[in-house]
């Protein structure tokens, strides 16, 4: 007599803990069956047990075990949490976002039960949780995209449960001996955590600006590493140990471990600094620790680098957090031009749960979070072919998707499943690929946008109202107050990108030129593109042929840079207005560079400002002259060196602008004292520039 389902489900989540593992079950059936699971489910949970709930909430059964909601807003709350059983609701839409995120809080041993329609039937239907991601005006109440389809197709291949009314499809593969936990010594967790903590007491013994970057998957134990070493550090003697995080939660597991190790009886000296309030007072350290280094900003985290010696970064590089590989790819290139001692550890050992645990490989698998591939590519890059999908389309295309969503990933400073969910149900995206055969070797995600109703345009031009999506349009409608724009149709690049292997090949260019002419013969009137604005971004989209048009007036939090808006015209009808707005914000940048924009690079000013033309005088000419000679100091001639930088800026090279513009556009010689300014006239009369141009007739 064949075993009931219930008995085979007892089995396997009796040998998942044998092995330290979670036990992924999908439940799929109509609402009747997916109860009677959860019913079944609570019968063999203690009071004790700790059980999360993801989606619409059901009756509890059992009034005795106690069940914490977990809503989309509390995404970043779960960063430390743990829980014994995790259910996911999903019958009538699902945050997959937060799915991801919850994760890494089953403790091993847990259940995570997934609660659906059947396959067929799950992969068909709309989600209403979509309606954050989708551009108007598709309704995500009636859409069906394509995720759900992607996400079943993959389940059905994974390691997992499988139960519906037909019985229960164990397809957990069995355990290998590579499983096993290996041999560590107390007080650590494994021996990937105890290399990690002699690696730091390294960091403070050894020589200095040689940081040390500790890099793992979520559970491997990176942030008790931090304070098993705080408090081992603190017993031999240091006592200026400083640690640090973008939120002070992802601070607080490195926090009480060194508390218990040290005891209720010693007070810990390691302490939690804010970034902004660490970088504005700089108090001494022996030692820094920087935790989820990767979801604080690149330029800060090069501060920290420049004002202490010893530092340690541990970063999630993948998961769900999604902004690891800006941190691999943008912060560790700094470090090895900076830093070239610096070391980095992978702890490769899980810690919360065993090896080969089936629900890590599930949603690492599912989500794409997983390593990205590193197929060589062959060093002629002739052979290359342009090819263009609908975003959608992907999800039948499992090897392209993976190849150019991994890609993509790289284009941005954050990148989350939200990403990979938006390009799979959001019909407004396009992809763009540079292919060596079956090889992507570039990728471009371009958003539809425009093409709005009139009846729209005067509530978004008057600000009472934003539709989702159409950031190029809105903006223009909005910001720059060009309402007509909303009715034009506009190609936005949200994210190009190059193999880093096969850059500074003029890829970038040649599949931005692609993009465009597929662009003009689908009758498109404008291309945008908004980014992060550094000089060499916006030296490249402007030698595409776009023109910067607007700019945030406050940094983004994630990098650190003013967000840019450039545009391109595709047809003669818009040279007129796009000439007006260029002109209008260039001299606008310049007006306010002390104002508003004193933080942003000066060699972007120099790139976009328009000062307004001012008569060069006779006066002029003297005091300048005086200037040069040593007989009059910067104060006296701050107004006449600001009308000579107004008529060379451009002609300035990079190294002599970054003196010039921040002082004279963007005002920093307010906040220096008499002795700097003049040391500072000093330095300006023996720039070069200076002396070959300020003979001005």
């Amino acid at each position: 007599m064949p075993a009931s389902p219930h008995s085979e489900l007892l089995q396997a989540w009796s040998q998942c803990r044998t092995q330290r593992w979670r036990l992924p079950v999908w439940a799929q059936g109509d609402d009747a069956f997916l109860q009677g699971c959860w019913q079944w489910l609570q019968s063999q949970l203690q009071s004790t047990d700790r059980i999360f709930w993801l989606g619409d909430p059901w009756p509890t059964f059992n009034e005795q075990l106690q069940v914490r909601q977990i809503a989309g807003q509390a995404r970043q709350q779960l960063l430390g949490q743990e829980c014994d059983v995790l259910i996911i609701q999903a019958t009538s839409g699902m945050d997959w976002d937060l799915v991801a995120a919850s994760m890494g809080c089953l403790t091993a041993g847990g259940i995570w039960l997934l609660l659906t329609a059947d396959a067929e039937i799950f992969s068909q239907q709309p989600n209403p949780a979509a309606r954050r991601l989708l551009s108007y005006p598709t309704d995500a109440a009636q859409h069906v995209g394509r995720f759900q389809h992607w996400l079943a197709s993959q389940w059905q291949q994974q390691p997992l449960v499988c139960w519906n009314h037909c019985g229960l499809d164990n397809r957990l593969m069995a355990p290998t001996a590579a499983s096993t936990v290996a041999e560590f010594t107390t007080p650590y967790a494994s021996h990937c955590q105890q290399l990690a903590v002699a690696a730091i007491h390294h960091v403070v013994s050894g020589h200095r600006h040689r940081p040390l970057v500790l890099s793992a998957h979520r559970g491997r134990g990176k942030s008790a590493a931090l304070g098993l070493a705080a408090a081992q550090l603190q017993q031999a003697g240091k006592t200026k140990l400083i640690i640090t995080a973008p939120q002070p939660a992802a601070a607080q597991v490195a926090l009480e471990i060194c508390q218990r190790r040290l005891g209720e009886d010693t007070p810990s000296l390691l302490q939690f600094w804010p970034v902004d309030r660490l970088l504005a007072e700089q108090p001494s350290a022996d030692l820094l620790l920087i935790d989820e280094a990767a979801a604080i900003p690149a330029p800060q985290l090069q501060a920290l680098t420049e004002s202490y010696s010893r530092v340690v970064f541990a970063t999630t590089e993948h998961g769900y957090e999604g902004t690891g590989r800006g941190f691999q790819l943008r912060f560790q290139q700094y470090l090895q031009q900076h830093r070239p001692g610096w070391r980095k550890l992978v702890l490769q050992q899980p810690i919360r749960y065993g090896r080969q645990d089936p629900l890590e490989q599930l949603i690492f698998r599912s989500f794409l979070l997983d390593d990205p591939d590193t197929s060589a590519v062959t060093s002629s890059t002739s052979a290359l072919q342009s090819h263009r999908y609908s975003a959608m389309s992907l999800a039948e295309q499992p090897a392209l998707l993976q190849q150019v969503f991994r890609l993509a990933c790289l284009a941005h400073y954050q990148t989350s499943v939200r990403d990979l969910w938006a390009l799979l149900d959001d019909p407004s995206l396009l992809v763009f690929t540079l292919q060596q055969e079956d090889i992507v070797v570039a990728v471009a995600v371009v958003s539809q946008e425009g093409q709005l109703p009139p009846q729209l345009l005067p509530d978004i031009y008057q600000g009472k109202r934003r539709v989702q999506g159409h950031l190029a349009a809105q903006s223009l409608i909005y910001h720059c107050l060009w309402p007509e724009a909303g009715t034009r149709q506009i190609w936005r690049v949200q994210r190009l990108i190059v193999r880093p292997d096969l850059q500074r090949q003029r890829l970038g260019r040649g599949l931005l030129n692609f993009i465009s002419s597929e662009a003009g013969a689908a009758g498109v009137d404008l291309m945008a593109t908004s980014f992060g604005a550094t000089p060499a971004l916006a030296g490249f989209w402007q030698s595409a042929g776009y023109v910067a048009v607007k700019l945030s007036t406050v940094p983004d939090q994630s990098s650190n840079e003013y967000s840019v808006l450039m545009l391109k015209q595709l047809n003669q009808s818009e040279a007129t207005e796009i000439g007006a707005l260029q002109q209008y914000f260039g001299q606008n940048l310049w007006q306010q560079a002390d104002i508003i924009w004193s933080r942003l690079d000066p060699l972007l000013l120099q790139l976009w400002a328009k000062p307004v033309a001012e008569a060069w005088s006779c006066y002029d000419q003297q005091l300048l002259q005086l200037f040069m000679q040593g007989q009059r100091d910067w104060a006296q001639s701050s107004m006449t060196l600001k009308r000579w930088l107004n008529l060379h800026f451009q002609a300035l090279p990079a190294q002599d602008a970054t003196h010039w513009i921040p002082l004279c556009w963007q005002r920093q010689d307010l906040r220096l004292s008499v002795a700097e300014l003049r040391t500072l006239s000093l330095q300006l009369r023996q720039t070069a520039c200076l002396a070959d141009l300020y003979q001005i007739q």
